[in-house]
């Protein structure tokens, strides 16, 4: 009866998530622990791809948890047993691993900065955007509602333009449904400059507040 009720609050209503990557710093650290809100996009029904409305719609400047789009939708029996392992460890334990044998996590914490029908650019690290019926760029700190910081640290300073992580991202037209998001500590984020734009349905939910550690308790 606890696992169900788990199930039913974590799936339709909030969910905990573990930040477990420096990629949002310095928003969020590996180890923060979050609550996230299944409710806010629509929840989606277990075991499934089918959705509920929810009650709103992804925003520009969101912290979102996403599962990147070279993450395969994994077997029917994979899905019913995951939350099973999840609920029993304490969401210590996954079912997904890599080649090797090592856990792996296939959702993670990202921020909305392009929209359904934007075009992007970034060089240095800053995106530039043209939104839906624009004719010029602006900056994204123009656009998003959201005051953010980066993580200015140059570690990939000298490689290539044409790497992801290089801080440069060739002109990119988001079709409908589809949104750019990217990690705060640009450096080193795994997002929609590698993997591409990121379907709304790879959209978990919204992230409202941090609980852990006790020094950073708050709303996000």
């Amino acid at each position: 009866m606890a696992f169900v009720l788990y199930l039913v609050i974590s799936r339709f209503f909030v969910a905990t998530f573990r930040v477990e990557s420096v990629s949002m710093k310095p928003e969020l650290n590996p180890a923060d622990r979050v609550i996230v809100s299944s409710l806010a996009f629509g929840p989606r029904i277990p075991f499934s791809a089918v959705r509920f409305p929810g009650i709103g719609s992804p925003e520009r400047g969101d912290l979102v948890v996403v599962q990147p789009p070279f993450f395969e939708e994994r077997p029917v029996l994979a899905r019913i047993f995951e939350p099973l392992a999840s609920f029993f460890t304490l969401q210590k334990a996954t079912l997904h691993r890599d080649l090797y044998g090592r856990r792996l996590n296939s959702y993670m914490v990202k921020r909305i900065i392009g929209m359904p029908g934007d075009t992007v650019r970034m060089r240095n690290y800053l995106l530039s955007i043209r939104a839906r019926g624009a004719s010029d760029f602006v900056a994204e700190d123009q656009v998003v509602p959201i005051h953010y910081r980066m993580y200015e640290k140059s570690v990939a300073k000298y490689l290539p333009s044409i790497l992801p992580f290089s801080g440069s991202c060739e002109e990119i037209s988001l079709k409908d449904g589809e949104y750019f998001v990217l990690g705060d500590n640009r450096p080193e984020s795994s997002d929609s400059r590698s993997w591409g734009p990121l379907p709304r349905s790879r959209i978990v939910g919204k992230v409202i507040f941090r609980y852990w550690p006790p020094r950073s308790i708050g709303k996000l």
